[in-house]
């Protein structure tokens, strides 16, 4: 199995590491992972598909549904699988382990790099992008000086090769987070302590426009107000703009709120409607 990570969503990089993995192991103690980042220090990591291995055991592997695949994908559920064909998989900060500490057995992490690229500061690697202070950061690379050089590798810390469980995914990844973190403190500004929360089905149109962005329609709130739209199934918050209001003749009174794709996807959605809570001013 390859593993790298890619700069952007829609750029790959060369492939980087040892080709092992098979159906039963999507990371093995022999891998390394070789990894970039945007200017958001989001975390992408492309994973070259073997022989027996499915979309579903990926996702599942990985602690994401094959919609969500699909989102950051494009066109990836238009064309049949092949051996060797790279699916980008968006990597949270939570699945890298930046210290070894309690509990951490060599067998089961593989180390990451960093692959340094121009303009890459020492203190934006070590702060923004890995969370880590620089002094760490140069003494597990046994280095002198801040300086550093296009393509030098970082060693930043390791991954499980285990997986990635669910529960470390709070909000999906990728450069839609960034606005996702963007609305969640709109919201608090302007709703907490005075909010409503109600329960019910949310709908969304799977073949809408995916990049149109995060609103909803909501039979309360009001116009461009900010609510927040949770999946219980598996914690995930995305927080919508409301561009408009629902009617009871267009949707009968379980459904709470209509999502843009792009919200939906976010909270993991897989059918057309799914059970939601929705939080939004009173």
């Amino acid at each position: 199995m390859r593993l790298i990570l890619a700069l952007q969503i829609f750029v790959l990089t060369a492939a980087h590491g040892a080709i092992t993995g098979d159906s039963l192991n999507y990371l093995t103690p022999e891998d390394t992972v070789f990894l970039m980042t945007n200017d958001y220090g989001d975390k992408y990591l492309m994973h070259q598909m073997e022989p027996k291995q499915t979309l579903y055991s990926l996702a599942k592997f990985y602690g994401l549904s094959v919609e969500e695949l699909y989102y950051y994908n494009q066109g990836l559920k238009d064309h049949p699988i092949k051996i060797g064909q790279e699916i980008r998989v968006p990597i949270p900060n939570r699945a890298i382990r930046r210290y070894q500490g309690e509990g951490f057995s060599p067998v089961d992490y593989i180390p990451i790099f960093y692959r340094v690229k121009k303009g890459d500061t020492m203190y934006r690697i070590a702060k923004k992008f890995f969370r880590m202070e620089v002094e760490e950061l140069m003494a597990r690379n046994q280095l002198l000086s801040t300086e550093l050089k296009s393509e030098q590798l970082l060693h930043v810390g390791w991954m499980n090769i285990h997986g990635i469980q669910e529960d470390m995914r709070e909000n999906a990844g990728g450069p839609t987070a960034q606005r996702n973190q963007a609305m969640k403190a709109i919201y608090l500004r302007e709703c907490e302590g005075n909010e409503t929360t109600e329960s019910g089905v949310a709908h969304w149109f799977k073949n809408g426009n995916e990049a149109a962005g995060l609103y909803a329609l909501h039979r309360y709130a009001r116009q461009n107000a900010i609510i927040g739209v949770t999946n219980p199934m598996n914690q995930r918050t995305v927080y919508v703009k409301v561009i408009g209001n629902m009617t009871n003749r267009a949707y009968e009174g379980n459904v709470k709120v209509v999502l843009s794709p792009m919200a939906a996807k976010l909270l993991g959605a897989v059918d057309q409607r799914f059970y939601i809570k929705v939080t939004y001013c009173k």
